[in-house]
């Protein structure tokens, strides 16, 4: 199940429900680059089979402005789109200093 939803400044937000959800930056963080390993799990299942769905993704420059940043809160994965401040540029996965 996905929300789309309305952010400031240039950003769009969408939600997955996740069972399980790691994220390397921990949050929502610009400025620095990190991705996130979940999986929508399976309710009906029993052991390990329920985790068998294993999704990566990885915090990306949309182009030299815009970032697509991962994160996971509170078992939902949130998909961020982000224009990087003035002053910065998105070089590989990440808002940074020209």
């Amino acid at each position: 199940m996905r929300k789309i939803l309305a952010c400031a400044i240039l950003c769009v937000s969408s939600v997955s429900f996740a069972k399980v959800c790691e994220d390397s930056d921990k949050g929502l963080i610009p400025e620095t680059a990190g991705k996130i390993i979940y999986s929508l799990g399976d309710d009906n299942c029993l052991g390990d089979s329920c985790y068998s769905q294993v999704i990566k993704e990885f915090d990306r420059c949309l182009d030299s402005q815009k970032l697509l940043e991962f994160a996971c809160q509170k078992g939902e994965v949130l998909e961020k789109e982000i224009l990087c401040s003035a002053g910065q540029v998105c070089l590989k996965g990440a808002c940074v200093k020209k």
